[in-house]
């Protein structure tokens, strides 16, 4: 049983912000993209590494958070990625050079979060693990959608650096909030045995976990990358197209909130599975349907921003609920979302690159419709059995 630890008042409000610290700093920057190439002097098109420089450090940097943590302390590494967060973020205004560094500093320190509130939570609030996940997940979504359309007319009114400062600033702001917590941090001394966990690498049950993950998530990023396009395609307007991305967003937030809370209420979570797939599924066929109108688009965003939001929350729910210790909780989440982030990495080029083999979006829909059941089998198969190990 994960032993339940004293923690500050501040822990939820923390939380909650580091939801909102961890995409809006860079899923923010494609509204902006055609600014700050014209001020670096560089194309645009060659600014499309700025999304994907994250998703290759969550790949890549997910399995050393564990270990640093477990010396650090969980609240001590959090407070200490926030602050070179804020610094990377705020480093992007500088020039170019600064740009790209700025954004690699963002994608590891936002790998530190995505790894430790699973842990977080389940260590200081096991009994909440749903409504507390539940909070995180809307800010992520929340503060992606605010973001996304903010930053725009701010930068219109101001500048791109300006708004980035903002951006910059909520991370500080957050940093300022976490420092409570760090009068809670548990740091394992040199001579204390720490708890290592098990080796999840070598554990069935947690390999249907990350197929699960890795294959929603691809899913998920390219809807992000593509769905302005595919409306665009299927006769939106370049504004109506923009709507549609944010109403995703938006129409992500019901199921963020509720799913977790679902999930620890629930013995037999199965349902939420298939339904999270279904409706995906169900987006995705629609756009094959000849219906080239803007009410059919919303709500297509509908289905995709409810069905992608449940199954995001789902999983980061049950990194928590599937595992028996702190530091399992750990090591699945690390584990999970390591070769799970890389492989989601592929979605966007993927599609992309068949999209312009076959010069039309039906191909891609269809593959990633077959992705969507193949992850929807995965979520199936880890729902047989209640921990992982």
């Amino acid at each position: 049983m994960k032993n339940v630890r004293q923690h500050s008042a501040f822990l939820v409000i923390g939380i909650f912000l580091l939801g909102a610290s961890m995409r809006a700093p860079f899923t923010s920057i494609p509204s902006v993209i055609n600014e700050i190439a014209a001020s670096f002097h560089t194309p645009a098109t060659s600014l499309g590494i700025l999304t994907t420089i994250p998703l290759i450090c969550f790949g890549l940097c997910s399995t050393l958070v564990p270990a640093i943590a477990q010396r650090l302390g969980n609240e001590l590494t959090l407070f200490v990625a926030l602050i070179m967060l804020s610094i990377g973020s705020f480093l992007r205004i500088y020039g170019f050079s600064a740009l790209m560094i700025g954004t690699l500093m963002i994608g590891i320190t936002t790998t530190f979060i995505n790894v430790l509130l699973p842990a977080v939570i389940s260590e200081n609030l096991p009994t909440k693990i749903g409504p507390v996940t539940g909070t995180y997940n809307v800010a992520l979504t929340l503060f992606s959608a605010i973001g996304a359309y903010a930053i725009a007319p701010i930068s219109a009114a101001t500048s791109w650096q300006f708004a980035v400062e903002l951006l910059s600033l909520l991370v500080l702001i957050t940093a300022l909030v976490w420092t409570p917590n760090l009068r809670f941090n548990y740091r394992a001394s040199a001579t204390e045995p720490t708890e290592v966990g098990a080796n999840m690498w070598k554990n069935r049950r947690a390999w249907y976990l990350l197929m699960y993950f890795a294959g929603s998530s691809f899913v998920f990023y390219t809807i992000v990358a593509w769905l302005p396009s595919i409306a665009m395609a299927n006769g939106m307007s370049n504004n109506s197209a923009s709507l549609i991305a944010g109403l995703f967003q938006l129409f992500s937030i019901p199921t963020a909130f509720a799913i977790p809370v679902l999930a620890t209420k629930l013995t037999n979570r199965m349902p939420l599975v298939l339904s999270a797939g279904l409706m995906t599924g169900l987006g995705f066929l629609a756009m094959l349907l000849p219906i080239h109108q803007f009410w059919f688009y919303v709500l297509i965003a509908l289905l995709l921003g409810l069905g992608t939001a449940a199954t995001f929350a789902l999983i980061m729910t049950l990194f928590g609920l599937k595992t028996r210790s702190v530091a399992d909780t750990r090591n699945l989440s690390g584990m999970v979302q390591s070769l799970g982030y890389l492989l989601a990495a592929f979605g966007p080029t993927v599609t992309g690159n068949l999209k312009a083999i076959t010069h039309s979006w039906n191909e891609p829909i269809i593959v990633t419709f077959i992705v969507i059941c193949l992850f929807t089998l995965f979520g199936a198969l880890s729902e047989h059995h209640r921990y992982v190990n």
